[in-house]
């Protein structure tokens, strides 16, 4: 799913009394897991914490039962991560969480996160895979007026000349001269969660959700390198990352480097990210 580090917040640790050998206990089994997973070691990092004392949480825990503990705070290990950089000077994308009738004076309003890009008042979209055009009269950024808006905001755009009958959730907002492309087949890298092979699946991207099938199993990858390991494989089990095609029964907005999700049966089955 792109995810690079993790930190576990070993939590309650004063109820054991910050028993030392307990936090090392769960280090090594959540450890394992997250490395067989894919993830590098010394991109992990744990932090023994009391939620409700505060302690390691912002300031160092003063217990004496904590003083074997010489590392970071929860803050201070968030603090040492990459800050995450949103997609500013990419065209614009939004994808529509719900659509609704904001009032007499705003009588279409749609609500989203802006994943790229940036809008303004007054400015035309299009929304995919209608392909009808509309226009913001005006917007709000966390339920403020404003006047614009950029990636990484949650944003309503209150909207004009539009037939809200071509609104949907999962819909994607982007601009007339940078439109979303349509599809009804990706390939994708995802890590199964179950047994995949040839099968029906629903596919997932926020609140847009799709019947699909995975067509093909184009090959299984070292879950460090990305390299095939074997090619075509007749099914590909739990923990393994695989390259597949997915198939859809409709065109819908969809581009690299975008999230997926695979269902079955009431189950999550994959995840990954289209490329």
């Amino acid at each position: 799913m792109g995810v690079q580090k993790v930190i576990v917040a070993v939590n309650k640790m004063d109820a054991v009394q910050w028993d030392h050998g307990r936090f090392e206990e769960i280090e090594q089994q959540i450890s394992s897991f997250l490395t067989t997973a894919g993830f590098q070691e010394n991109n992990i990092s744990f932090v023994p914490c009391s939620g409700v004392l505060g302690d390691n949480i912002s300031r160092r825990s003063e217990d004496p039962h904590a003083s074997w503990y010489k590392g970071h705070t929860l803050i201070e290990e968030l603090e040492t991560s990459e800050p995450y950089t949103h997609a500013l000077d990419k065209p614009l994308r939004m994808t529509i969480g719900d659509v609704f009738r904001g009032g007499v004076q705003n009588p279409l309003s749609i609500s989203g996160r802006l994943d790229a890009g940036s809008v303004q008042v007054g400015d035309q979209i299009l929304t995919m895979p209608s392909g009808e055009t509309a226009v913001v009269r005006s917007l709000e950024v966390d339920n403020k007026p404003s006047d614009w808006a950029v990636a990484g905001q949650n944003v309503v755009l209150n909207i004009a000349n539009i037939d809200p009958i071509h609104l949907r959730s999962g819909d994607v907002v982007c601009r007339p001269s940078s439109p979303i492309r349509t599809i009804t087949t990706f390939t994708s890298k995802v890590l199964a969660f179950e047994h995949l092979m040839p099968m029906q699946v629903d596919v997932h991207r926020g609140r847009l959700h799709v019947p699909g099938r995975i067509s093909k199993l184009v090959a299984s990858l070292d879950k460090a390198t990305g390299e095939p390991l074997k090619k075509r494989p007749k099914i590909v089990g739990p923990g393994t990352v695989a390259r597949i095609v997915v198939e859809m029964d409709q065109a819908v907005p969809l581009e690299a480097p975008t999230r997926i999700v695979l269902r079955a049966g009431g189950s999550t089955v994959a995840a990954g990210l289209l490329e």
